[in-house]
């Protein structure tokens, strides 16, 4: 028999879209109506994908997925920079970020490829890791570390529910500790000093450190119960770059204070729990697609708001459901409108 619509999970998406159009709205009019529309669209794709079957998305996983590299190489070779990277495909309404795309059609090819297999086999461990690495390098080649890192930790929560075991785990971090140290040595300028001035930011305070710094003043600023809507220096008066999507954490803490950012931390937290909660109820390929979905949004969620504090290096990823973009959002929707699908339709073998 089909489950209905989980309606704490709609609730839960809605209330982290209000939060975050509210914000959106107090930085930039404009943007906040792009936002919305956004929403529009991306609820619409919720809608139709909770109403069709997940397991039929097993015949289509590997075309998507190189597709998406197709996209990927071709944006390499002809995309124009903007802003020093190359991430996004002009259509003139709007702007499509290909490596968000990847994130998901990842999340349905793992969850095919170890359907039937088993992460405790060292060799499908490294098999998948194949299958994501030129996604991998493609996207960190555009520059784009943040989805780089996104990719990874999708492939390592997927490998994980599937048995991986310790001893690989630890090979696999030396491998990736030294491909890290070569990658740094590849690394744009720009990039070792957004690394170098997260260690030390205040050795240029108005150059790679001015990001961190005024991420966390604004935070700090906010206090208990913030400077309120649509006030306060950083985000208001653009000292804080990014304030609606890089740095939207850092706004909705000045704004709405440490209460307001804890309740935004609080929801987001129990709408990740409730992932969990029906992965754990799910059969196979439907579990694995959930532990990949929560595995997206916990890792984006940590190194956004990490990066916001001053805890990680300076990325430039997005806030899954809350910073401002049509791509994150819209993929992010499509992602949940797959949990409703496997809440409705999953049945255990």
């Amino acid at each position: 028999m089909r489950s209905h619509w989980d309606f704490l999970l709609a609730v839960q998406i809605l209330a982290i879209g209000a939060i975050s159009l509210l914000i959106i709205f107090s930085i930039n009019r404009n943007l906040a109506q792009n936002q919305f529309i956004f929403w529009l669209m991306g609820l619409i794709v919720l809608y139709f994908v909770s109403h069709f079957d997940y397991k039929s998305l097993k015949n289509i996983t590997v075309p998507l997925y190189l597709i998406v590299l197709t996209s990927l190489v071709l944006l390499l070779l002809f995309g124009e920079p903007i802003r020093g990277s190359v991430r996004w495909v002009d259509l003139g309404i709007f702007r499509v970020q290909p490596s968000e795309i990847a994130k998901a059609a990842i999340i349905l090819l793992l969850a095919t490829f170890y359907g039937n297999r088993s992460a405790k086999d060292l060799k499908n461990v490294f098999l998948s890791f194949l299958i994501v690495l030129p996604t991998a390098l493609l996207v960190f080649l555009q520059p784009d570390i943040g989805n780089t890192l996104a990719i990874l930790a999708i492939w390592f929560g997927i490998s994980l529910i599937s048995g991986l075991r310790l001893a690989p785990i630890v090979l696999l971090a030396i491998i990736l500790g030294t491909l890290a140290f070569v990658f740094f040595e590849t690394l744009a300028p720009y990039q070792k000093q957004r690394i170098e001035s997260f260690i030390n930011p205040g050795q240029d305070p108005l150059g790679t450190g001015y990001n961190i710094i005024q991420s966390k003043i604004a935070i700090g600023a906010g206090q208990i119960l913030g400077k309120g809507f649509a006030q306060g220096s950083q985000s208001q008066l653009k000292f804080l770059p990014e304030a609606e999507s890089d740095f939207i954490f850092a706004s909705i803490a000045e704004q709405l204070g440490f209460l307001g950012a804890a309740l935004l931390l609080f929801v987001y937290s129990s709408l990740l729990l409730r992932l969990i909660h029906f992965a754990k109820r799910a059969e196979r390929f439907g579990q694995l697609v959930l532990f990949g979905i929560a595995s997206f949004f916990l890792a984006q969620f940590l190194i956004n708001v990490g990066m916001n504090m001053g805890l990680l290096p300076v990325t430039g990823i997005t806030y899954p459901l809350v910073s401002y973009g049509g791509s994150s959002l819209i993929v992010s929707l499509f992602l949940l409108g797959l949990v409703f699908s496997v809440i409705r339709f999953n049945r255990r073998s």
